[in-house]
């Protein structure tokens, strides 16, 4: 290896603050490159087809801003100096990188859908699943990116920050949604809430259940105690005389029906395929129906929300139609 030291200081103060500050892009490596691969300026600058001035003006001003001098000249061409070495290996390196990033992305752009995805949100329940099953059929080639909660108040936050296209939200009679008034909201369908209850329990051997008979019970309940399910389900106990007892909070439902399945709780579950060792039971009256809503921003989507909503009311419709036991579901247009 052939050391080379300048006769001049390397230090900053050696050279103008106008040449110290030339910012290296990709043309610059290029040019350190080729001239390393031709072992001359002047077979570098025909390669590059430039002049061979331009292109010792263009090294020189290199060399200034990394510090020091990349080749030494010999009569049959030039060969890197020490410093030449380091700056010619990381210049190789960092081009091939930015090539393969380009290929890459040259690639990827011909597989990328140009319209930009519908954004779901909602919470955690069948109804999600159902949106985003009702917008691919009424949206095809749409892409989809989807936000689930435990909570409400974190998809009402997203839809008015714009963040969401579409989402489906519930609520109760006694609980009503209070939605921004910038927020458009769409009824999709209401269903009864069932008990679930150990298929041990003594109460599990009835057609039909009244909320009263389940005032000495332990409940278990999603995790949102000042939420609207909470504040429906508190106001129908009360109705029916009595406080109920909630020491159980899940937001998984299949740790729910565990728990339920155990026999340390029951809890309110929509109307599902019963999970196994789980009986679901309707309650009479009908104190807990559920109402499902499609919600969207006004004047904030570019989704033809009354599509979207159409379909879905026809396909809630469809899952919830149960003809052996007509009771449990009510859909509405």
């Amino acid at each position: 290896m052939i050391r080379y030291q300048p006769a001049w200081s390397i230090g900053e103060s050696a050279f103008p603050l106008s040449v110290t500050r030339v910012k290296l892009d990709l043309r610059h490596l290029e040019v350190v490159i080729a001239v390393a691969d031709a072992g001359s300026i002047s077979r570098a600058a025909a390669a590059m087809k430039i002049a061979q001035p331009g292109l010792t003006a263009q090294l020189r001003r290199i060399e200034h801003r990394v510090g020091g001098p990349l080749f030494v000249r010999r009569p049959d061409g030039v060969v890197p100096t020490e410093l030449g070495e380091h700056v010619i290996t990381g210049a190789r390196d960092l081009v091939d990188r930015l090539r393969r990033l380009l290929a890459s992305s040259y690639t990827l752009a011909r597989h990328v859908d140009p319209v930009a995805p519908v954004r779901l949100g909602g919470v955690c329940g069948r109804l999600v699943a159902l949106l985003a099953t009702t917008v691919h059929y009424a949206l095809p080639g749409r892409g989809q990116t989807t936000l689930v909660e435990s909570r409400t108040d974190p998809v009402v936050t997203a839809l008015a920050a714009g963040a969401l296209d579409l989402a489906v939200l519930s609520d109760v009679p006694d609980a009503a949604l209070h939605l921004p008034p910038e927020i458009e909201a769409r009824p999709v369908g209401t269903e009864q809430t069932l008990i679930g209850l150990a298929t041990g329990h003594p109460l599990a051997a009835r057609a039909y259940l009244d909320l009263a008979d389940l005032a000495d019970e332990d409940w278990a309940l999603p995790p949102d105690p000042v939420g609207a399910d909470h504040r429906g389900f508190r106001s129908a106990c009360a109705a029916a005389g009595f406080t109920p007892r909630c020491r159980q909070r899940l937001g998984d439902a299949t740790a729910t029906a565990d728990l339920v399945r155990a026999g340390y709780a029951v809890s309110p579950f929509p109307p599902v395929a019963e999970p196994a060792g789980v009986a679901l039971r309707p309650l009479r009256g009908n104190p807990l129906p559920r109402r499902h809503l499609l919600v969207w921003l006004r004047d904030g989507t570019s989704v033809s929300a009354d599509d979207v909503h159409r379909e879905l009311v026809h396909r809630f419709a469809a899952i919830t139609r149960h003809p052996a036991d007509p009771v449990r579901l009510t859909a509405v247009a």
